[in-house]
């Protein structure tokens, strides 16, 4: 500590009724101008703020209500209540910007837009409700809904999916297809191709391909000669 402020801070003890009126200014110690050294000068602290000093030769600025900072030049910006609908008001104490915490159903930097989504959710089946600035609101729906609210159910067999001649059959998650003999896929789309095995035809029977089904030429018997014709559940293989 300089030995000037820790006679001056003496003399503050021994004679503080006469040094009160000196504070901040030259003292005289045992016949000596003894200097304070503390740093309170009018640059210091801005117009808002009221300096004062300490014996270390440092500073402290007190601020006005509603501003704040080392040298009290920053706004409280909460000091103006921005933050409607008994919204809080967050302040950043390095940039001196604000920021709103809103209660349930507001929302907005001031807290001033009405939350269309609540409490509760306009969108039905599950839609997901997006809040716009004009009040109003959106949904955003799960696969076999549409509509604004989501209300409304798609038929996903109004786009004719299934291909040759298949039904097409509407589930929740979209559709399916029952395929006509001769075609497979989810749509359909795919061939069968027919192949005889040994076991298609029984008791000597010669097996052939007509169309999409497999033929037996039987051999005749008793004056008996026919064709047995098994069905397309028979071994096959796509094409």
């Amino acid at each position: 500590m300089n030995i000037c402020l820790l006679l001056c801070y003496h003399c503050e003890i021994i004679l503080r009724a006469i040094l009160i009126y000196f504070i901040g200014y030259p003292c005289v110690i045992a016949g000596h101008l003894c200097q304070s050294l503390h740093s309170c000068n009018s640059s210091l602290c801005s117009a808002r703020g009221n300096c004062s000093y300490n014996y270390d030769g440092s500073y402290n600025c007190t601020c006005e209500v509603g501003y704040f900072g080392s040298s009290c030049d920053q706004v409280d910006q909460c000091i103006n209540r921005p933050c409607l609908n008994n919204g809080s008001c967050l302040l950043n104490s390095t940039t001196g910007d604000y920021s709103c915490e809103c209660q349930p159903g507001f929302l907005g930097v001031n807290c001033s837009v009405l939350d269309a989504c609540w409490p509760t959710n306009p969108c039905d089946n599950n839609g997901t409700c997006l809040s716009l600035p004009d009040r109003g609101y959106s949904c955003t729906c799960v696969p076999g809904y549409t509509g604004s609210r989501c209300s409304d159910s798609v038929n996903a067999c109004d786009s004719d999916p299934c291909r040759n001649g298949a039904t097409c059959i509407r589930v929740l998650t979209g559709f399916s297809c029952r395929c006509k003999s001769g075609f497979t896929g989810p749509t359909c789309d795919s061939e069968l191709s027919v192949e005889c095995t040994s076991t298609d035809c029984q008791n000597g029977g010669t097996c052939s391909i007509g169309g999409n089904t497999i033929v037996c030429d039987c051999p005749s018997g008793n004056d008996l000669y026919f064709h047995y014709i098994t069905s397309l559940v028979s071994t096959y293989k796509i094409k």
